[in-house]
């Protein structure tokens, strides 16, 4: 699967309106509605491993990624440095999910008797923000809200679109591409390009990095693209 963002910055009512019209045109599933959150953390300057510090005045800044969507259910994605990635979840798989089919992300019950899970019963975020604050600041919480999810092409082509907001501030409109392409020969960027041409898409950087691309990863580079389109 190819994944890919545009993020829409000067999106006004009207251009929003207007993509939402193109594409219900196009008679899509409708897949009801999503929405978001994305916290940025950075490394606590002031929490330095007296055992490596050299008495330099500067420490490197690290930053930890958090990116739940509302169709992850109690699960978020993790990535720190945009090298390394977790997709954690908080809920513990019963007998009754067992028809999920591994599609979310649960914690086996076994693992959880057996003592091989934290058992965390708080979401991540809210984890870190509230229990490793001396390693981690909240620097930013981004929000997605008015979501729309279009299934197209018979099912091969999966558009979701949302508001971003900053801090209660409009930022502009998201649109997210996931698309199952047969077309070897062109890029991923191609690929993308040629979806945003064909549905009236307003353009913008599209944004499709992979955090490995000998192994791809769904929840991880959907988090590193995120990572990349909402650095305000």
């Amino acid at each position: 699967m190819i994944t890919g963002l545009i993020l829409i910055q000067k999106a006004t009512p009207e251009t929003i309106l207007k993509l939402h019209d193109q594409l219900s045109n196009e008679l899509p599933q409708i897949k009801g509605k999503w929405g978001f959150s994305f916290k940025v953390f950075r490394n606590n300057p002031y929490s330095i491993d007296a055992s490596k510090n050299d008495g330099a005045t500067t420490q490197q800044a690290r930053f930890l990624h958090v990116f739940k969507p509302t169709y992850l259910k109690d699960a978020c994605v993790c990535l720190i440095d945009k090298k390394t990635s977790a997709t954690l979840s908080g809920r513990v798989m019963e007998d009754s999910d067992e028809s999920a089919g591994g599609e979310i992300p649960m914690i086996a019950g076994s693992h959880l008797h057996k003592g091989a899970t934290g058992g965390l019963n708080d979401p991540f975020d809210f984890f870190v923000a509230q229990k490793l604050q001396s390693l981690w600041v909240q620097r930013q919480n981004i929000r997605g809200d008015g979501g729309q999810i279009y299934e197209l092409e018979n099912g091969n082509l999966t558009i979701r679109t949302s508001n971003v907001f900053l801090h209660g501030i409009f930022k502009g409109l998201l649109v997210q591409i996931e698309v199952q392409s047969k077309e070897s020969k062109l890029s991923r960027h191609e690929v993308l390009e040629k979806i945003t041409t064909k549905y009236n898409i307003p353009s913008g950087k599209i944004y499709c990095d992979m955090l490995d691309a000998s192994s791809p990863d769904y929840n991880s580079d959907l988090c590193l693209q995120y990572s990349e389109v909402l650095n305000f």
